[in-house]
């Protein structure tokens, strides 16, 4: 009787489409974290495909085959989608980042560069089973089980052990995404953040209230360690009153094109040279969250941090946000944004209006001419920007215009007619020769602009501000020829913080004429209230997370989505969590070397907390539109 249950239950449906989809968890286990953890995956892993498999076995019979082929696509879809997540973000996608598959069809050429042959062994099975169903020889000639059986063994199994498995790990807080869904289980790891949320798997108390403003700004200021300087103190306070405010905001550029030169021709010539004349920021922090671009935008227009595990815009699109545009408004500023994508990507439509933006320019207005990858080329957006700017200008009101930069995203392919770098044949068909040639693009219509700018008598009266959004070449998602070329123009090897080392620099006619480099520890957060400062805005009623960069030296900045919850930049260091401070990692800013007693930034890494979680009360109170 034994042997024949056994025996039947290896020729059922439940019993080959659970292992087809355990070997499955398997292999995305072996990827994701280069071991065969067969126990690992038994443990952890096993139990939920059980429950899905156990309740397609409660169904007709006639429908299993179809039920069960859906499933293991489903599974197989996902699982795919969790190896090209991580390829490129360096993270474990987890329920809530799945939200974001709508913007896939977006930006499918990044996503065709990410896919390996390796990864079509998620599929074979399905192809296998693809032909059998066209010579007629699918279902399979397996055997039913037993229902009360299914239910009360297979099912209360399955349920039972995902219970003591989400039992063990739920207060469990695991700063690093990747060990967290490996010592948890990917579909555990799921399953917690869903039931608890994402911002609950580091617990941390604050005891200010966030609608206190005065209250709040002042906690702020102290956990910071910061000294206020009288405004009629600050340096460059007011110095460009009045002006016209042209930001920039540059497609996955790095700092380290910035001033490079390959035997002996300049990446960025132009940038170089207006850098001569400009304020630079070289070691300026990327800290954007999952909704990359988006993040950048809403951070550069409100000094808040983003969301940790969702796009801002998706979680408070809908908040009406003090900002910089609101502040400007005061001061009979007109907004604006350009950007050549549909507005709808990362909820645009709902986060511009947040923002206080009063105009935006999208999609069908850029219409179809020069399309570059996602969109309508960065010299086409410039072009058409123009005349809008010349309008506002011809008013003689001021206006604040952010443009957004969009043809140097990954994987960087332009048409052979705008490829005018040339390189060294070693870099020929490598994404890093790509990624130089597209940021020489950015470099020349950028220049093109300006020199617009000129002519139309719009220059000299506005500051100009360029920074990066986010990092363009990820170590996990390029090849190790990539990372070597990168590393052999570095002079040392590519790492974390080269990645996420992204350029600030501010222009301003008159005033940064005799140009200077600041080399301090700054990030995006800081970028607001620094131009703010230049323009005389006053941020004393302002909530802001970062920090004016012309009057304050010292800085403590976190990021928690490119890089553990916990992890900060001070003067001295990057560290970066594992599990918690502990089993950290803090290096060098100055030489990249591991910092072997990193004890005394305890404090540092728990200041930072506080800070994020305070933003991310404060967020939460802002009233809707």
């Amino acid at each position: 009787m034994k042997n024949s249950f056994l025996l039947n239950l290896s020729k059922s449906h439940f019993f080959i489409f659970t292992g087809i989809i355990f070997l499955k968890a398997l292999f995305l286990r072996y990827l994701l974290f280069q071991e065969v953890e067969l126990t690992q995956t038994i443990v952890l892993e096993l139990s939920y495909i059980l429950i899905f498999t156990s309740l397609f076995e409660l169904a007709k019979p006639s429908w299993k085959p179809t039920l069960y082929f859906i499933l293991n696509t489903i599974f197989s879809i996902l699982f795919l989608a969790v190896i090209l997540y991580y390829s490129f973000f360096g993270r474990i996608v987890t329920y809530f980042a799945l939200f974001q598959l709508g913007q896939v069809g977006t930006i499918n050429e990044s996503v065709s560069a990410l896919l390996e042959p390796i990864y079509l062994l998620f599929f074979l099975d399905l192809v296998f089973l693809l032909v059998l169903l066209v010579f007629k020889k699918y279902p399979l000639p397996a055997l039913q089980l037993n229902r009360k059986i299914i239910l009360a063994v297979l099912l209360v199994l399955g349920v039972g052990v995902s219970a003591v498995n989400f039992n063990l790990h739920k207060d469990e807080a695991i700063s690093n995404n990747v060990i967290a869904a490996q010592e948890k289980g990917i579909l555990n790891y799921s399953a917690l953040e869903i039931y608890y949320g994402p911002e609950n798997l580091t617990a941390v108390e604050t005891n200010v209230s966030v609608d206190n403003l005065a209250e709040l700004k002042e906690e702020i200021t102290r956990i910071k360690q910061l000294n206020i300087v009288p405004e009629k103190e600050r340096n460059y306070f007011n110095a460009a009153e009045g002006r016209n405010l042209i930001v920039i905001q540059v497609e996955s550029m790095q700092n380290f094109p910035v001033g490079l030169d390959v035997d002996g021709t300049e990446v960025t010539p132009h940038l170089n040279k207006l850098i001569d004349e400009s304020f630079y920021f070289p070691n300026t922090a990327q800290q954007t969250g999952p909704g990359n671009t988006s993040d950048a935008e809403f951070i550069l227009n409100t000094s808040l941090y983003p969301v940790a595990f969702n796009p801002t815009s998706q979680t408070y699109g809908t908040k009406k946000f003090p900002s910089l545009p609101r502040l400007l408004a005061a001061e009979d500023y007109k907004s604006m944004t350009f950007h050549a994508d549909d507005i709808s990507f990362w909820n645009r439509d709902e986060l511009y209006p947040g923002l206080g933006i009063s105009s935006y320019y999208y999609g069908e207005f850029f219409g179809e001419e020069d399309v570059i990858g996602i969109g309508p080329s960065d010299r086409v957006m410039f072009e058409k920007a123009m005349p809008i700017l010349r309008e506002q200008h011809m008013k003689n009101k001021p206006f604040y215009a952010q443009l957004i930069g969009l043809t140097s995203h990954h994987p960087f392919t332009l048409p052979a007619a705008d490829r005018k770098l040339e390189l060294p044949e070693r870099f020929d068909n490598s994404l890093t020769g790509d990624y130089l040639v597209s940021i020489n693009y950015m470099d020349t219509v950028i220049n093109d602009f300006i020199e617009e700018l000129k002519r139309e008598g719009i220059y000299e009266n506005s500051v100009i501000a360029i920074y990066g959004d986010h990092f363009g070449l990820q170590q996990s998602a390029i090849h190790e020829n990539d990372v070597n070329l990168v590393s052999e123009l570095l002079g040392r090897e590519y790492g974390t913080l080269d990645r996420l080392n992204i350029p600030f620099v501010i222009h301003a006619p008159g005033i940064t004429d005799d140009g200077q480099t600041f080399e301090k520890t700054s990030g995006q957060l800081d970028m607001m209230p620094t131009l703010a400062n230049l323009l005389g805005i006053s941020l004393d009623e302002q909530i802001v997370f970062g920090q004016d960069l012309l009057n304050h030296d010292s800085n403590l900045l976190g990021a928690r989505y490119y890089l553990p919850i916990g992890s900060f930049w001070n003067d001295e260091v990057l560290f970066i969590p594992e599990k918690d401070f502990d089993d950290g990692n803090a290096y060098d800013l100055e030489t990249d070397k591991a910092v072997e007693d990193y004890q005394q930034y305890r404090d540092d890494y728990d200041r930072i907390l506080q800070l994020e979680k305070l933003s991310d009360e404060y967020m939460e109170s802002l009233p809707e539109q």
